[in-house]
């Protein structure tokens, strides 16, 4: 059974569109670790808070880890970790959006810098 549902997978993920999509999806977990991390950092170390939002990273990253792993498989090294810079770009809209945190005008070239990177590598693989 998890063969054939293994081999169901492999086909869904020759269209290269789902495939870099799912990429997407994986960094955008990945990214949501560091979330969890901070809330978990409003507490005090080894209180059930802190433990919690611990705990649920770990636990993000585990998923993030079989996504990954996944991906591997699929994609060449280099253009997975060329995708693997959007997740400093989620970091950041995450530490805007759900603490408040101020973007600098150097964080938004950075930014720039790392989408036109992905961009220009996406544009070498056709």
């Amino acid at each position: 059974m998890l063969n054939e549902w293994m081999k169901k997978l492999d086909r869904l993920f020759e269209n290269r569109r789902i495939l870099f999509t799912f990429a997407f999806l994986a960094i955008f977990v990945e990214s949501f670790s560091s979330v969890l991390l901070k809330m978990g950092g409003l507490y005090p170390v080894m209180s059930l808070g802190w433990a919690f939002f611990f705990c649920a990273a770990v636990g993000v990253m585990g998923i993030y880890a079989i996504m990954w792993q996944f991906l591997l498989e699929k994609l060449p090294l280099s253009t997975a970790y060329l995708r693997k810079g959007i997740s400093y770009i989620l970091v950041f809209i995450w530490a805007a959006a759900i603490f408040g945190e101020t973007i600098t005008p150097q964080q938004l070239i950075g930014a720039a810098i790392i989408i036109a990177g992905t961009v220009i590598s996406q544009l070498g693989e056709r």
